[in-house]
C-alpha cells in the first residue's frame, strides 16, 4: 500500500472526486481509480475483482429475490470458495499429497503449474461472503451494481482491509452526495501521518534490528532469540495498525468511513478480549461467519469450549498464508480461548477466585500472561 503508485492515484482521485456534484459520478470516478491501481500493481486482481464481483451480485440478486435462497447462498459461497481455494491453496494440497506420495512409495504424483496469486484475493473472498450471507439473513438488500463494485475494488482498503461489510459501506454511498468536510480531510491526513510514522518508523525499524536473529538464529543466544520474537511481535503489530490508519484515512479523504481495526490489542487482559480488539473487522467476521454457524452443529458443551474455537482459528490461521505453520498458529489461539473458556467456568464456581478476579493485580497480571500467550504464538506464524 505504501508505495508512489497509491499515493499518487490518491491525489490524482481525490480532486475529481470532490468537484463532481452527483456521487454515483463519484463512486464511478473512484470505481476507474481503484482499477488504474489494480491493473498498475497486479492484472490479475483487476480482472479476478471483475469477475468474482459479477458472480456475487449475480447470485446475492438470487438469494434476495428466491424463494429457495438457501440454495443460491450455499452455490454463491461455494463459488466464491472455490475460486479462493484455487487460487490460493492448490499449491499446498498438490505440495501436502507429495510428499504423502513420496512418503507412502507407491502413490502418483501431482505436477499442478504455479497459479499466481492475485492481489487482496483473501480479502475480498471474505467480503464477498459476507455479502452473500447477510442479504440470505436479511440484514442487507443487493442494491446497485456500481455501490457492490465500488465495495469490492475500492483500493484505499482493498491491499490489507479492513473487511468492511457492505451493510455499513452501502448506505454511504448510495447517498445523493455525500457532504464536503474538511474535518474529513484534516482527520484523513493526520490518520495517514500516524499509519506512516507507525509503518515506516516503528515497525520497519524493529526489523531492520531483529530479522538479522531471525535470519541467523544459531548465531544467537536464546535471550536474544526471545527479545527477537517480543520485537517481532511489537513489530507486527505497528506494521498492520499503520496499514489500518492509512487505510482508514485515505477512505476518509473521499468521506467514507471504514471502521477502526485495532484498539489496544496487547493491553487486554485475557485472549478473548484480544481478538475483540486485533483486526476487530477479522475478528468480527469470524465470529458471525464461522463461530455462530459452527456452533448451531451440536450444543454438546466439549464441542462447544474445545472443537468450534479450534476449528475457527485454524481455518483464520490458514486464511493468513497456504502453509501449515499459519494453521498451527491459528490453533494455538484457539487452544487459548478453550482454555479461558475452562477457567471461566471454574472461575464462577469458586467465589474465592471470582472475588480476586477482581483485583487490579489480577488485571494486569492477564495483561502479561496474554502478551506472553500472544508473543509465544507469533513464533507459529514467523
Amino acid at each position: 500500500m505504501i508505495s508512489a503508485k497509491f499515493f499518487g492515484l490518491l491525489l490524482v482521485v481525490l480532486l475529481p472526486y470532490w468537484l463532481v456534484p452527483k456521487q454515483t459520478i463519484r463512486n464511478t470516478i473512484l470505481i476507474l481509480g481503484s482499477f488504474a491501481y489494480l491493473y498498475l500493481v497486479d492484472r490479475n486482481a483487476a480482472i479476478s475483482v471483475l469477475a468474482l464481483s459479477g458472480f456475487s451480485y449475480l447470485m446475492g440478486n438470487l438469494i434476495g429475490k428466491h424463494p429457495k435462497k438457501t440454495i443460491f447462498h450455499t452455490l454463491g459461497v461455494l463459488g466464491v470458495l472455490a475460486t479462493f481455494v484455487a487460487f490460493k491453496y492448490i499449491g499446498l494440497l498438490t505440495g501436502t499429497l507429495n510428499s504423502l506420495s513420496q512418503f507412502m512409495g507407491a502413490l502418483p504424483r501431482f505436477n499442478i503449474a504455479k497459479i499466481i496469486l492475485p492481489l487482496g484475493i483473501s480479502y475480498i473472498v471474505f467480503k464477498h461472503i459476507s455479502y452473500l450471507t447477510d442479504i440470505k439473513w436479511g440484514l442487507v438488500k443487493p442494491g446497485r451494481f456500481i455501490d457492490f463494485l465500488l465495495y469490492s475494488s475500492m483500493f484505499t482498503i482493498f491491499v490489507a482491509g479492513p473487511i468492511e461489510r457492505f451493510e455499513r459501506f452501502k448506505p454511504q454511498v448510495e447517498v445523493n452526495r455525500i457532504p464536503f468536510l474538511w474535518a474529513d480531510i484534516d482527520y484523513g491526513f493526520m490518520r495517514i501521518v500516524f499509519g506512516m510514522f507507525k509503518k515506516l518508523v516503528i515497525a520497519d525499524w524493529l526489523g531492520y534490528y531483529i530479522n538479522p536473529v531471525w535470519q541467523n538464529p544459531h548465531h544467537y543466544s536464546a535471550w536474544i532469540g526471545l527479545v527477537a520474537l517480543v520485537g517481532y511481535s511489537l513489530q507486527i503489530y505497528f506494521d498492520f495498525a499503520g496499514y489500518s490508519d492509512i487505510a482508514i484515512g485515505s477512505s476518509r479523504l473521499f468521506g467514507i468511513r471504514i471502521m477502526e481495526n485495532f484498539n489496544n490489542p496487547y493491553l487486554a487482559p485475557n485472549i478473548s478480549l484480544f481478538w475483540r480488539r486485533w483486526h476487530i473487522s477479522l475478528s468480527d467476521w469470524i465470529r458471525d461467519y464461522l463461530f455462530f454457524p459452527l456452533s448451531q452443529f451440536s450444543t454438546n458443551k466439549v464441542w462447544l469450549m474445545f472443537f468450534v474455537p479450534v476449528i475457527a482459528m485454524a481455518l483464520c490461521g490458514l486464511w493468513h498464508g497456504a502453509a501449515w505453520h499459519f494453521m498451527l498458529w491459528g490453533v494455538w489461539h484457539g487452544v487459548g480461548l478453550s482454555i479461558l473458556q475452562v477457567w471461566n467456568n471454574i472461575k464462577r464456581k469458586h467465589k474465592p477466585l471470582f472475588k480476586a478476579s477482581k483485583a487490579n493485580w489480577f488485571y494486569y497480571a492477564g495483561i502479561l500472561m496474554n502478551f506472553s500467550f500472544v508473543t509465544l504464538g507469533w513464533w507459529w506464524f514467523r
